[in-house]
């Protein structure tokens, strides 16, 4: 298994995981898919155009991509010792072996080592049981919930909001 950080190059790969993604799980994700289905694939691609305040790593076995997980900085100057962790998906049939958790420790790994990060953010539906422990597993806390967040054929979704407060560094 590897996991890297996906590029342009990753857009058709990316696109099909992605859409799988908001198929399965749309309550989870704050795009529905008929509208991601409609971007062009160039839209696509720039999302997968890294810096230093954005990028979406992909969890590959055997070259194919099985998971993501995108990090992005808050914009404003005043708000960029947060960072927001989302889109954290595996498939099914990669469940279960810990990538997960890999691709999340990833990304705190990265935040960590950025000296202007504080914390990070994100948010999960509060019916995904197993995604919330494995975002307490690796420190983060829940801070407030937010009600009828998401809504999805009638059903509404509350959404937790969690934090993970990043060890103080020095320059």
């Amino acid at each position: 298994m590897t996991i890297r950080t996906l590029t342009p190059a990753d857009v058709q790969d990316y696109r099909v995981l992605r859409l799988a993604a908001l198929h399965e799980q749309p309550p989870a994700f704050g795009t529905p898919a008929a509208k991601e289905e409609k971007l062009a694939l160039e839209a696509v691609a720039a999302r997968l155009q890294a810096s230093e305040d954005t990028f979406i790593l992909g969890a590959l076995s055997d070259d194919v991509l099985v998971g993501t997980i995108r990090f992005s900085r808050f914009d404003e100057a005043n708000e960029k010792h947060r960072g927001f962790m989302a889109g954290l998906y595996v498939r099914p049939d990669f469940r279960r072996r810990g990538l997960a958790r890999s691709l999340a420790t990833e990304v705190l790994e990265r935040a960590q080592r950025d000296t202007g990060l504080r914390r990070i953010h994100l948010t999960v539906v509060t019916a995904q049981d197993a995604a919330i422990q494995l975002y307490k597993s690796l420190g983060f806390y829940i801070y407030g919930t937010e009600h009828e967040a998401f809504s999805d054929r009638g059903l509404f979704y509350d959404e937790h909001l969690m934090e993970l407060l990043l060890p103080t560094k020095t320059k």
